[in-house]
C-alpha cells in the first residue's frame, strides 16, 4: 500500500511518524466536530443548560475567595487579588480537565477504536479540543473580571494569546502522554485528582510565590513547574506582575519539548491501544 493508506495495513511495526501525522491531519475534522458534539450534549438535562460552563469558575473564584482571600488572607504581595486569583483557577483548571480528560479518551471509545481504523492520537487531541472549546467562557469571565477590578488594557495584553497557544500545546503534549498511560493503567483516572491537587498548591494559583518565598533559588526552583510558568505569564500580561524570566524560559522549554516528547511516546504503542 502506498500513501497515507499505508499505516492502516501495517500492523506489525509502529507507523511511519510523517505518514501517521497525515493521516490523522487527513481526519482532523473527527477531533474537531466529536468535541463539540460531546460539548452541546453536556448539561443539557440541568436548567442552567451550557450556562455551566461559565457558573461552576464562577463558584469556585467565590469559594477559594472566601477562603484564602477572607478567612486565611493569602493575598499579601498581591494588588487585585481577585484578579490574580480568577486568571489562576481558570488556567489551572483548563490543564487540569484536558489532561484527565485525555486519561480516559481511549477506554471511553473502545468500541470505537476495535470497530474503525483510525490515527488515535486524535482521540486525545480531541479531548484538549473539547475542553479547551469549554474554556472559552471562562475565559471571557476572567477579562471581564480584571477589566471590573479595575485593570486596563496595557501592550502586555498582546502577548496574551502567546501564553495560551504554549498552554495548549503543552495540554497537548500532557494529554498524548496521560492517554498512553491510561490505555494501560486504569487506575490512573483514580491517581490524578490527588496529584493535581498537590500542583494546585504549588503552583501560586492562590498566592504569589514572590510574597510567601524568599530565597532566590526556591523561586526559581518553581519555574520546573509548567503550571506556575503559565499563570506568572498570564498574570504579567493581565495585571502586571512581576514575572521571572526562569518562568518565561521554562514555559517556552515545556511548551517546545513537551508535545514531541508525547507524540513519540504515544506513537510507540499507538496500535496496541485499546487493542
Amino acid at each position: 500500500m502506498k500513501g497515507s493508506d499505508q499505516y492502516l495495513h501495517d500492523l506489525t511495526r509502529p507507523p511511519s511518524a510523517t505518514k501517521y501525522l497525515a493521516e490523522a491531519w487527513r481526519r482532523r475534522e473527527f477531533a474537531v466536530l466529536v468535541p463539540a458534539q460531546d460539548l452541546r450534549a453536556q448539561n443539557m438535562g440541568t436548567v442552567l443548560g451550557q450556562l455551566w460552563h461559565l457558573v461552576n469558575p464562577i463558584l469556585l473564584v467565590g469559594v477559594y475567595f472566601l477562603i484564602f482571600g477572607v478567612v486565611l488572607d493569602t493575598s499579601r504581595g498581591v494588588e487585585n487579588f481577585l484578579g490574580f486569583l480568577i486568571i489562576g483557577v481558570v488556567l489551572f483548571h483548563l490543564t487540569q480537565r484536558a489532561v484527565q480528560d485525555a486519561a480516559v479518551c481511549i477506554s471511553r471509545n473502545l468500541g470505537l477504536i476495535r470497530s474503525v481504523q483510525f490515527p488515535r492520537i486524535l482521540l486525545p487531541v480531541a479531548a484538549v479540543n473539547g475542553q479547551t472549546a469549554a474554556f472559552m467562557p471562562a475565559l471571557l469571565l476572567a477579562l471581564i473580571s480584571v477589566l471590573v477590578t479595575g485593570e486596563r488594557p496595557t501592550l502586555r495584553w498582546l502577548a496574551l494569546p502567546a501564553v495560551l497557544v504554549a498552554q495548549f500545546v503543552f495540554n497537548l503534549g500532557a494529554a498524548l502522554i496521560v492517554a498512553r498511560i491510561g490505555a494501560l493503567i486504569a487506575d490512573l483516572q483514580q491517581l490524578l485528582p490527588h496529584f493535581f491537587r498537590l500542583v494546585f498548591y504549588a503552583s501560586g494559583v492562590i498566592f504569589s510565590v514572590e510574597a510567601f518565598i524568599s530565597s532566590p533559588g526556591w523561586r526559581r526552583a518553581f519555574a520546573v513547574n509548567p503550571i506556575y510558568d503559565i499563570l506568572s505569564c498570564a498574570r504579567w500580561c493581565l495585571l502586571g506582575e512581576p514575572v521571572d524570566v526562569w518562568a518565561v524560559v521554562g514555559l517556552m522549554v515545556w511548551a517546545i519539548v513537551l508535545p514531541v516528547v508525547g507524540f513519540w511516546f504515544f506513537l510507540r504503542s499507538e496500535q496496541r491501544l485499546g487493542a
